[in-house]
């Protein structure tokens, strides 16, 4: 039978002898019943963070587009440089391992 509950929740739980209240505010740990598939892991896409400076009139518009489109500055870069890359094949050429090495950057994949 399931434990009563003060706020009127245990109708709407069934099968449980936790008090529903309980699971709700976090004074209970839920059973959970087990799982037959393992859930497959996505790979988290490695972020680099770095410094750059823009002229104050784009750091603006830049700050004012992530607001009014409500999307984060980072994305809205990512998709701007993307576009960019695309128009200039240079992007795509690996640097020699001595610049690669001086600009610091990770090795290529694969290397």
């Amino acid at each position: 039978m399931a434990a009563k509950s003060k706020f009127g929740l245990t109708k709407l739980v069934s099968n449980t002898a936790e008090n529903p209240d309980d699971l709700l505010l976090g004074t209970a740990t839920p059973k959970s019943a087990p799982t037959t598939s393992t859930p497959v892991e996505q790979p988290v896409e490695e972020r680099t963070r770095f410094t750059n400076t823009l002229p104050t009139e784009v750091f603006r518009q830049l700050h004012q587009l992530s607001f009014w489109s409500r999307e984060d500055m980072s994305t809205i870069l990512e998709e701007a440089l993307l576009a960019h890359f695309e128009k200039n094949p240079d992007a795509g050429k690996p640097l020699p391992e001595k610049e690669r090495v001086k600009r610091k950057l990770p090795p290529y994949p694969g290397t």
